[in-house]
């Protein structure tokens, strides 16, 4: 995903086809338990609604094809819940994508002289799906105590994918990574402290502290640059001056909840919204900026809620909520696997709650396509840690 051009596309291309060959083979399904069916029903939603309300509204048929990936995930998601997938596979595969962004994120910055890392990817997402492999990798780290002699070799695996995630993410400089990083690390600490490691994460999490404030003060970092942008563009905006990545982002959630007003439950046609937004102009209420950005209001709430009306909002509402309430009765389970792979997967879809603030995440290629894979399976290998939990003789008293 970091280092190929459409990279996140070939894996999920391999696992529908996988799925679809096996579901043309009539496999036995096994029961499904409650948990499983909402998550279909939420995923069948997310492609239901969005769509009626899209094609209801008159808007763009090509905004299908951000819904319709909702439906494609359900067969994957299947097919992974019957097949036994080796934890070590996801593992690797999560320290080498990470680790092959900072070599190119490296070269982008100090070869091709660019302001921001990118990669292949958007230079949001770039940031952001690296501060969410970063995530991954620090998970990675306590689940490495249970691998006995392998847990040595598996924590340097996993020290080395967060460095270059976390290099990757403050040269990437996405605003919006930082929104999540404290209440991810708030959920981390949650799954993750019991009273006979809380000197050791505590001990953890001060060095990590003290580690982004030494880079924060170094001279010429990215991140006080992005810091000293965001206070410029905030204040530039107090003098009536949005023009700036912050002034246009507040000019546009401006405009759209005013115009949510007049429409609050059946939503904008992007003709007639574009219009409304001249309207607004023309008596003064916002500034030229908006009309720019008509067709991207940089927050996902806002932009389902006009394009797709109180339906949609409420569908992508569902598809962040119900995953992470399931997700999060498991940060303290028993079995360590579990916990750890539901930390994972709740820590996903909050960084994409934080991220949907500032950035229609869902609305590219790779930004769904990555959350809908990474809770698929991320479900289906914790719900398969579970079972073979569950399956275990029980210990003679």
């Amino acid at each position: 995903m970091f280092a190929l051009p459409s990279g996140y596309s070939y894996g999920a291309a391999l696992l529908l086809l996988a799925s679809l060959i096996w579901l043309a083979r009539r496999p036995p399904l096994a029961a499904l338990q409650r948990p499983d069916r909402r998550l279909i029903a939420v995923l069948l939603a997310y492609f239901l609604v969005p769509s009626a309300m899209t094609l209801a509204l008159g808007n763009s048929p090509s905004e299908l094809d951000q819904y319709v990936r909702a439906l494609l995930a359900i067969p994957v998601l299947l097919l992974l819940l019957h097949t036994p997938v080796r934890l070590a596979v996801l593992w690797t595969a999560i320290v080498i994508g990470v680790a092959l962004s900072a070599p190119l994120a490296w070269w982008q910055i100090h070869v091709e002289h660019l302001e921001r890392a990118a990669g292949f990817l958007n230079i949001i997402h770039f940031s952001n799906f690296s501060l969410v492999f970063t995530m991954y990798c620090a998970a990675g780290l306590c689940w490495a105590g249970t691998q006995g002699s392998r847990a040595n070799p598996w924590r340097a695996a996993f020290l080395l994918g967060a460095a270059c995630g976390l290099y990757s993410a403050i040269v990437g400089g996405s605003r919006g990574s930082w929104v999540a990083m404290p209440p991810t690390l708030l959920l981390f600490l949650f799954t993750f402290t019991t009273r006979n490691n809380w000197a050791r994460l505590a001990a953890a999490c001060t060095l990590c502290a003290l580690l982004l404030a030494g880079l924060f003060a170094w001279p010429g970092s990215p991140l006080q640059q992005r810091y000293e942008r965001a206070v410029e563009d905030i204040t530039l905006y107090q003098s009536e001056q949005t023009d700036t990545s912050i002034g246009a982002r507040f000019e546009m959630w401006r405009g759209a909840l005013g115009n949510l007003q007049r429409r609050p439950v059946a939503g904008w046609n992007l003709q007639a919204y574009t219009e409304a937004l001249r309207g607004q102009v023309a008596e003064g209420r916002v500034t030229p900026v908006v009309l720019q950005y008509s067709n991207n209001l940089h927050n996902n709430y806002l932009q389902a809620w006009v394009f797709t009306g109180l339906p949609g909002l409420l569908a992508l509402l569902a598809l962040y909520g119900l995953p992470l309430w399931h997700f999060g009765r498991r940060l303290r389970a028993p079995d360590t696997t579990a916990r750890t792979l539901a930390f994972c997967g709740a820590g996903t879809v909050l960084s994409y709650a934080c991220f949907s603030m500032s950035q229609v995440m869902l609305h590219r290629n790779n930004g769904i396509m990555f959350y809908l894979l990474a809770v698929v399976v991320l479900w289906a290998l914790m719900r398969q840690a579970e079972d073979r939990e569950a399956s275990r003789p029980a210990r003679p008293a």
